[in-house]
């Protein structure tokens, strides 16, 4: 009998990996253990049922309130934002880039510069397995390149060379 429990309770602990098996695991374990607390700590026999179920309600719910809790606390139950599949990132916003925080006259410069995308990279580690094949998101570096733009402030002229721009990305 105490193996058979035993093995019962090992087989329930150890986890599901949705969250209705998560919770309805945790409400039948902290259902046992209430129920059994409840009799046994019963103070006469004519209680013991009572208590039983009493003690086996608030030991489900409270099971099933941890097991909620444990399944939306652990990292591996979130979407991770960098396996989201982005917008195509050859046609994404320009955002402004500190170009020239590096001196204190010249961090309200903001030029407008435009990235042309010039070459896509696929990032190559290691070739997946079929059974991850569509499942798994491609790396890929992104290749951009500036025109050169001349800039006018202040008094000053200021000369911005043609650079390159690499962007790290994860598509489908």
């Amino acid at each position: 009998m105490r193996i058979s429990l035993i093995s019962l309770i090992l087989v329930l602990l150890t986890g599901c990996s949705s969250l209705r098996g998560s919770l309805s695991t945790g409400a039948i374990i902290g259902g046992s253990l209430g129920a059994m607390s409840g009799m046994v700590f019963s103070p006469n026999k004519e209680s013991r049922n009572g208590n039983a179920l009493i003690f086996g309600a608030l030991g489900a719910g409270a099971g099933a309130l941890l097991a909620n809790y444990l399944y939306t606390s652990d990292p591996e139950n979130r979407d991770l934002k960098q396996m989201m599949i982005p917008d195509d990132p050859l046609k994404k916003k320009s955002e402004e880039v500190p170009l020239f925080d590096f001196t204190p006259e010249l961090q309200n410069i903001k030029p407008e510069l435009s990235f042309k995308p010039v070459k896509k990279y696929e990032v190559p580690i290691e070739k997946l397995p079929d059974e991850l094949k569509g499942k798994v998101k491609k790396q890929y570096l992104l290749e951009y390149e500036t025109e050169a733009k001349t800039i006018q402030y202040q008094g000053k002229t200021i000369e911005i060379s043609p650079f390159k721009a690499y962007e790290h990305v994860y598509e489908e």
